[in-house]
């Protein structure tokens, strides 16, 4: 089942998504729940409709989920000029503890998942709202490589002082200035449960040496990395996306839904 959801963040503006839940669930057991967080200017479909395939094979896997848009992105509230990298982090928080309430959620066994810039955000805040799970997708570890990366790419908007124009999005130079700031590999560090990375070989946005940063950085015995030959930033093909999901939800199912296997295994690194 699918309905589409709306709460108001830490500012009182709505942000609007979509919970998916499993179509069968134990009587008296809540289901277990995956929270999405999308990258920079994108939104709670992301790119080939990654996160909507995502989240109906977890419900189909018993696991519930949120999709939502950060401020200014997709159908929520405001624009994105307005939006800053605190201000998405805050709103992930507020998303969390929103889908925790609901009911039918078992609120003590949520885990996260974040592509990109989300990921990052998804690393930031893993240990704050004690998710029981990590899944990065092409995360962004160095968030000052990824604000010159975007710098690069950006244009000045000469009406418009103190904002750039990217892929047709205005974008405040404060939300890019906020972003050396913030270290999600040091937050990360802190988080002690099972975290499952993702990552393109030929991922020219955020390079795959993020994929092994994010490896290295958390204390976690049961972890892993894959690395996809050839794919993109956004796993941008049918047998790309396909992989990514399939590895996702088999992990999440293992330590959310089923008793463990991997509680043997630690340190993993695979690549596919």
């Amino acid at each position: 089942m699918e309905s589409f959801v709306q709460f108001r963040n830490a500012s009182k503006q709505v942000l609007r998504g979509m919970i998916h839940r499993p179509p069968k669930r134990a009587k008296g057991h809540g289901a277990p729940g995956v929270v999405f967080f999308h990258g920079f200017t994108g939104d709670r479909m992301e790119s080939h409709w990654l996160f909507v395939k995502c989240a109906r094979a977890l419900a189909e896997a018993g696991m519930a989920s949120l999709r939502f848009d950060f401020f200014g992105s997709g159908e929520s509230d405001g624009d994105f000029s307005e939006a800053t990298l605190r201000g998405e982090i805050a709103d992930a928080l507020t998303a969390v503890k929103f889908f925790r309430r609901q009911p039918g959620i078992d609120p003590q066994r949520i885990a996260l998942i974040g592509i990109s810039l989300g990921g990052a955000i998804a690393a930031l805040i893993a240990h704050r709202v004690r998710a029981q799970a990590l899944v990065l997708w092409a995360a962004a570890a160095r968030l000052d490589e990824l604000r010159a990366l975007a710098e690069q790419i950006a244009r000045p908007i000469p009406e418009r002082n103190g904002f750039v124009e990217y892929n047709a999005n205005v974008i405040s130079l404060q939300f890019l200035g906020h972003i050396e700031k913030i270290n999600p590999l040091r937050e990360v560090a802190r988080f002690r449960q099972p975290i499952l990375i993702i990552h393109g070989s030929r991922d020219d946005t955020v390079p795959p040496s993020a994929a092994e940063d994010y490896f290295q950085a958390p204390e976690s015995q049961i972890k892993e990395r894959i690395i996809i030959p050839g794919a993109d930033h956004t796993f941008a093909s049918l047998a790309w996306e396909s992989q990514v999901i399939e590895r996702s939800v088999d992990w999440l199912r293992a330590f959310l839904v089923e008793s463990s296997p991997f509680k043997r295994r630690s340190g993993r690194r695979l690549t596919v």
